[in-house]
């Protein structure tokens, strides 16, 4: 069990600088989304979207010590948030793209928030 424990701390102290950068990168890409497009948005968004789906492996595999005092994390909130991106992807919806990517950006931060302060608890 304390081998566990160390494994997700170990991915969590990881996943903390990642987090940072990804939501600096989300936070571009809402810009261009909200009317500044660039050539190379889809692509950005592409490459930001990978980064979103390791942040969301490491947060499974470290949800129950995430989690374990408060919910810190909704899964639901987050699920909802994918869904409605890939809703407005579809439909090429810049505007409900953004909107969706607000609120993945509010899950790495809490998540981030979440990492660094149980990574700091254990030193």
């Amino acid at each position: 069990m304390e081998d566990l424990r160390s494994q997700q701390l170990e991915a969590l102290e990881a996943a903390a600088p990642y987090c940072e950068k990804i939501s600096r990168a989300i936070g571009n890409l809402i810009e261009e989304l909200s009317g500044n497009r660039q050539q190379d948005t889809d692509e950005y968004m592409t490459s930001i979207i990978n980064g979103l789906n390791w942040i969301v492996e490491v947060y499974n595999g470290t949800r129950d010590l995430v989690n374990q005092n408060d919910k810190v994390i909704d899964k639901d909130a987050v699920n909802d948030c994918v869904k409605a991106l890939n809703e407005a992807k579809s439909a090429s919806d810049d505007a409900k793209m953004a909107e969706a990517f607000k609120g993945l950006r509010e899950f790495v931060d809490d998540f981030r928030a979440a990492a660094l302060k149980l990574t700091s608890d254990t030193v």
